[in-house]
């Protein structure tokens, strides 16, 4: 009888996992509510290694709060196993070693989890949008020409990660550089429809603020033909000038506003979203306030990656309608991107977000409660395809550990 209790309980999970109610995994920033025809799409090499793939996924998606509640309930995890497990026979001093060493190896094991996450080269979730005008951009990346970039994230390996995110147009805005994100242009399709364009930008300091540039041109350099002069009210002075984006995190009381009719001398949107950690704690803490600014200043609110080459998760997704963009050369669908974010402003695009956990409060009773609600969080977003892979990994894992413990158990009886 006792040969039929494991398959028992497998069946009763599958069925447990298939019943529960699946949500989408990526709605509308603005809404919290899924788009017509935008979904996310996972590949068979991801499925093949779903488990590991989908907590990385989850976990990129955390402010550092919430990292640090899911580190707390891990490690409570591993306590609790530990003091459950049955007691031996072994001296004090033998006991104090094996569980010193079984620390150890939890922390290291965690860690190396951990750096996996980050440093692995995987397989996305790619984002895909049925209706064939929308252009999918990040405005906001860097290579490793960047101080904080990774050391082998090259300008192909950039557009390499926005393919698999789904991107079809992503701005290099390496600090203070525009070398990286030339070359890549110069490796671009001819048509946008043919491939991941890579387009040009910068991230600069600028009134004292970091600020993502779209296009080549500096806006601490320049003639006077653009360059403010708030003693000289006319819209001459902004011919030329580019789109700055207001990035995140910052203070965010220190916006450079567009001083002239021209729409120059300021910021044309502001990140709504940033993939930085903290840029996202900032976004949860100020989200009111950047709505506030965004309609105060009439700017467009934008997403970026923020991405330095560390992780394969997209946060958020920039949809563009431009009718025929396919057919046209990626130059001319940066312009017509960056025209309509300085003449449309608010109704530009839509920002399209993996759908993230609810803020992280504060004290030991919201940690708590937040240890119970990411688990859930965690498993209604995932789709049939992920929890079947999930359920075969963990049928995989009980009959290989049991027939490890029958060979155990022959050898010691011979």
């Amino acid at each position: 009888m006792r040969r039929f209790v494991t398959p028992g309980l497998i069946a009763l999970a599958a069925l447990a996992a298939l019943a529960i109610p699946e949500r989408a995994a990526v709605v509308s920033a603005l809404t919290g509510e899924p788009l017509q025809g935008v979904g996310l799409e996972h590949s068979w090499s991801y499925l093949l290694l779903a488990p590991a793939l989908g907590i990385f996924d989850f976990l990129t998606v955390l402010t550092v709060d919430q990292h640090v509640t899911v580190l707390f309930s891990v490690v409570v995890l591993y306590v609790l196993w530990r003091v459950a497990r049955p007691r031996t026979r072994r001296s004090l001093p033998v006991r104090a070693l094996v569980e010193a060493g079984a620390t150890v190896a939890f922390v290291l094991a965690l860690a190396g989890f951990y750096a996996t996450g980050v440093l692995a080269y995987r397989p996305m979730a790619r984002l895909v949008v049925d209706d064939p005008d929308v252009v999918v951009v990040d405005f906001h990346s860097h290579t490793r020409a960047s101080h904080d970039g990774r050391w082998d994230f090259s300008t192909e390996r950039n557009r390499a990660w926005h393919r698999g995110a789904g991107f079809h147009v992503a701005y290099i805005a390496d600090h203070d550089s525009v070398g990286p994100a030339l070359r890549g242009l110069a490796r671009n399709p001819e048509r946008a429809g043919e491939g991941t364009v890579v387009l040009v930008g910068r991230e600069v300091v600028y009134a004292g603020q970091h600020v993502a540039v779209l296009g080549t041109v500096d806006p601490r350099e320049g003639d006077g033909a653009w360059r403010p002069d708030p003693a000289a009210p006319d819209a001459r002075w902004c011919e030329g000038w580019p789109v700055l984006i207001q990035t995140i995190p910052n203070d965010l009381g220190r916006v450079p506003v567009p001083v002239c009719t021209g729409r120059g001398g300021g910021v044309e949107a502001i990140e709504l979203l940033d993939g930085d950690p903290r840029g996202l704690a900032q976004s949860d803490r100020e989200w009111a306030h950047i709505m506030r600014l965004a309609d105060s200043l009439d700017v467009a609110l934008v997403s970026s990656s923020n991405l330095h080459g560390w992780g394969s998760t997209a946060v958020s997704w920039n949809l563009v309608r431009i009718p025929g963009w396919r057919d046209m050369t990626p130059e001319e669908v940066g312009d017509r991107i960056e025209h309509m974010i300085r003449h449309e402003r608010r109704e530009a695009l839509d920002v399209v977000t993996y759908r993230r956990p609810g803020p992280a409060g504060e004290g030991r009773m919201a940690a708590v409660g937040s240890s119970f609600a990411l688990p859930t969080h965690f498993v209604t977003l995932r789709t049939r395809p992920e929890r079947l892979a999930w359920l075969a990994w963990i049928t995989l894992t009980i009959v290989a550990g049991r027939a490890l413990a029958r060979r155990r158990d022959g050898a010691g009886g011979i």
